[in-house]
């Protein structure tokens, strides 16, 4: 009998780690997925229709995907005509929760401000990721690209071009291979940094990203960008990187990925939002009361709500109180005033766009700093996707259209 038990509870065990392998999901997650309220979620919970498989600190219950996709094929889901099988996907690379963030398993808090972008960006990759530094040829390439270029040519456009130089120079482009993937990836965000109006390498402190950047965003000191960029070096299946997904699942190199990733990142609903939060922000920081007042009267103000976080949004509160030092006091106490209010009013929770936006007006910024923190930032949670990828079927995604238009009599 007692072996009897000893193979049951051996079996629950088993059964127990191979949900987790499959992926989990915390109560939150479990009611998006099934398109339900959470209380929804709690009364499977109490009727035994569904089971926590653990507890997590500061996470709370934790479910086995493989049970959730049950009920949702039970019939059980509140999904009506959601979207095809892929948009399952599994990842260890960012975990993002209603208020935290956490690169495999390390909390970006941790992070920010004790290690270098390279650092992370190597422990999202899984791998050294380090390319040699551009050459003097390499660099008149892209110099004699981006020379051409009209004055009104935007960053997000450079940089796009700055990807393309670099994978037309890589001789090895069409490597597939993990190790190539990461080398692009680090060697894509140096041509773009190097695109950039007078940018160049930086005399002291060696080749790093953050160090290239202050040659652009003069003014901006090295260690509060570098934070910076860590805070925004990935964010789980965001748009840019499911594109990311899909381009390498064709069987894209590596650079076409990244332009596929700074294709979807292109976008005021995306990646430069902080041109929007910005304009919004001279105005909040003058007189919040007519920011407020607006905000409750109208439209949701720029850079407030998250389809993510519900509590905070980690990378902005981070980099706010890395801002501090730096603030005015009176407008940092107006921002604070707009945004406890909208919270506690609205449930709208500021998100990084404003914190963005404020290092910009702090520093003293070019109006486009924001677009070019992010883009070169997100090269790495990119490239860290890619290569998960590649252990992937190739071909997954593939989203099944029901036909609507008009039919042959």
């Amino acid at each position: 009998m007692d072996g009897e038990m000893g193979g049951q509870m051996d079996a629950q065990k088993d059964a127990r780690m191979d949900a987790r392998m499959d992926g989990e999901l915390t109560t939150t997650q479990v009611a998006d997925y099934l398109g339900v309220k959470v209380q929804t979620v709690y009364a499977y919970v109490s009727r035994g229709v569904l089971t926590p498989v653990r507890r997590a600190p500061g996470t709370g219950s934790l479910f086995a995907l493989t049970d959730v996709r049950g009920l949702l094929q039970g019939g059980r889901a509140g999904r009506r005509g959601g979207p095809a099988a892929s948009d399952d996907v599994r990842t260890q690379v960012t975990e993002v929760t209603a208020g935290r963030l956490a690169y495999r398993g390390h909390d970006v808090a941790d992070l920010a401000g004790t290690h270098t972008f390279e650092q992370v960006r190597e422990l999202l990759v899984g791998m050294p990721s380090e390319a040699p530094w551009p050459g003097r040829g390499e660099r008149e390439s892209l110099t004699t690209l981006t020379g051409a270029m009209p004055d009104r040519t935007g960053v997000m456009d450079r940089f796009k071009h700055a990807v393309l130089v670099a994978g037309t120079t890589d001789l090895g482009r069409h490597d597939r291979s993990p190790t190539a993937f990461a080398r692009a990836g680090a060697r894509a965000a140096a041509f773009m940094g190097l695109s950039l109006p007078g940018a160049h390498p930086a005399p002291t402190g060696g080749p790093t990203l953050a160090a290239t950047l202050t040659t652009y965003l003069a003014g901006s000191p090295a260690d509060l960008l570098d934070a910076a960029l860590v805070l925004l070096a990935d964010h789980d299946l965001a748009v840019s990187t499911t594109a990311v997904r899909v381009a390498v699942s064709s069987g894209a190199d590596p650079y076409s990925a990244l332009l596929a990733g700074l294709a979807a990142a292109d976008s005021p609903l995306h990646l430069t939002a902080s041109l929007q939060a910005l304009d919004w922000l001279t105005g909040a920081l003058h007189d919040p009361q007519a920011a407020i007042d607006a905000a409750l009267t109208g439209r949701r103000p720029p850079g407030f709500g998250h389809v993510v976080y519900t509590e905070q949004d980690p990378r902005a509160q981070l980099l706010l109180d890395l801002l501090e030092p730096e603030c005015d006091r009176a407008e940092l106490a107006a921002l604070r005033t707009v945004e406890a209010e909208l919270l506690e009013r609205r449930g709208w929770v500021l998100n990084v766009d404003v914190a963005l936006a404020l290092l910009v007006c702090t520093l003293r910024l070019p109006r486009d700093a924001g677009p070019v923190i992010f883009a070169c930032a997100r090269t790495a949670g990119w490239t860290a996707h890619a290569v998960e990828e590649l252990r992937e079927p190739g071909m997954r995604f593939r989203l099944r259209g029901v036909y609507s238009g008009p039919r042959q009599s």
